[in-house]
């Protein structure tokens, strides 16, 4: 949610910063909204005041007013923060203007083009001698947009987790990529987290993700619970109406889950394989930092996934995303495309965005400043490795002529065995 203040003195950036999305919003009205708000309590303080040094015949008139201002207070209050939950985050000036996708800023392309003498072949065709991910079964059992992952493939989800874990539970890790890029951050490594996958429909809201029960997410109408579609979901209200003090930042999580999306805009997209489905793995990425250092941050957890990719030897480039293209929720957004060979273009397999204060404010996450003054922190997200995804890039840019898959050298160590 953005700041009220920010509203009051400055609804011209707000304002400006929707235009730049491509998203109309009646500012005048909203802070109209907001002055008779303001207007009412003020009444309202007053009338409380003014009972406590009346009469009792007078005071018994005064509450008869005083519960019909409190009750139009509390109608304007809930259509007032009804209208500003719908405004997404502010987004920083650095964001490139652009109206759609197409218009996202390719930053650098990263790794060796795979080069091939001969024809190669997708994943799915691969997949017919190799076994790995068994389509057609999963659609007899669960439907379409699932898949059993099988053989080496369950060996090489096992590899990323390990790989992932072990090295961002590293402070050694972590010092090398902030000295490299000449970050002014700490060096604390994530802690590891395996995270509920099932939340409370209004944490899912608190994070940013307005219509919980849209056909977005999956829905157990009895428990009242939401089905995440990436951890950070539920890791961003694991300290919801918590204060940290500030040495205790940045608090980074690593965390591992099962993530569960419907799909319900990509009918006809990628219906066939497992780059689109209703079921997947993820490593996430999730910061509580202070405001001061969210860009640097932000900009480590992008070095953290080149650096991890760049280990791995896969081709990829980082994006930039423009103004009409960027999440709700995001002030910033970077996107990596990895490169599949079969289809000669890059997809994308990673994301981060700096969230500023936009989910602490609903979620009232704060810290104690050294001068013991409570702020709101700056969330940072990003993803370590979407599993499925990486795999199909693995099998289509390591691939050899007789049909196989090379495993990566970086993950021979946490290969269980070899193929």
């Amino acid at each position: 949610m953005i700041d009220i203040a920010l509203l009051r003195e400055n609804p011209e950036k707000i304002k400006e910063s929707c235009q730049k999305r491509g998203i109309e919003i009646d500012i005048e009205t909203l802070c109209q909204f907001d002055l008779e708000k303001r207007k009412l309590q003020k009444e309202i303080d007053s009338l409380r005041h003014e009972k406590k040094l009346a009469s009792p015949s007078k005071a018994k008139e005064i509450k008869k007013i005083l519960k019909n201002k409190e009750e139009e207070f509390k109608k304007i209050s809930e259509e007032f923060f009804e209208k500003l939950s719908k405004i997404p985050n502010i987004l920083l000036d650095e964001v490139p203007y652009g109206v759609d996708e197409t218009q996202n800023v390719v930053e650098e392309v990263i790794g060796k083009k795979p080069r091939f003498n001969f024809t190669p072949k997708s994943y799915l065709e691969l997949n017919e001698n190799l076994d790995w991910i068994d389509i057609k079964r999963a659609g007899k059992v669960s439907g379409t947009r699932f898949g059993y992952l099988k053989n080496e493939a369950v060996f090489l989800e096992l590899a990323l987790i390990n790989f992932a874990f072990e090295r961002l539970t590293s402070e050694k890790f972590l010092k090398k990529i902030i000295r490299k890029n000449k970050l002014n951050l700490p060096t604390s490594p994530f802690i590891p987290v395996i995270p509920p996958v099932l939340i409370k429909p209004e944490m899912m809201q608190k994070m940013g993700y307005l219509d919980a029960l849209s056909d977005d997410f999956y829905f157990t109408q009895k428990d009242n619970l939401v089905l995440v579609g990436t951890s950070e979901q539920s890791i961003g209200p694991m300290h919801a109406d918590e204060t940290f003090f500030e040495k205790e930042l940045p608090k980074r999580y690593l965390g591992f889950s099962s993530c569960f999306r419907r799909e319900a805009g990509s009918w006809g997209k990628d219906t066939k394989g497992i780059f689109r489905v209703h079921q997947f793995d993820k490593i996430e990425m999730f910061s509580f930092c202070q405001p001061e250092i969210s860009k640097e941050e932000h900009r480590l957890f992008l070095e953290i996934q080149k650096e991890l990719l760049k280990e791995i030897g896969l081709y990829f480039r980082v994006v930039r995303i423009c103004s009409g293209d960027i999440g709700f929720c995001a002030a910033s957004q970077f996107d990596i495309e990895t490169w599949i060979p079969s289809e000669n273009r890059f997809r994308e397999t990673h994301s981060t965005s700096n969230c500023t204060d936009f989910q602490a404010r609903r979620l009232n996450v704060r810290y104690r400043t050294k001068q013991n003054e409570l702020r709101f922190v700056h969330t940072i997200n990003g993803t370590a490795f979407a599993i499925g995804r990486t795999i199909i890039a693995i099998m289509e840019q390591f691939q050899t002529k007789d049909g196989k898959v090379k495993i990566p050298k970086k993950l021979k160590k946490y290969y269980a065995r070899t193929s």
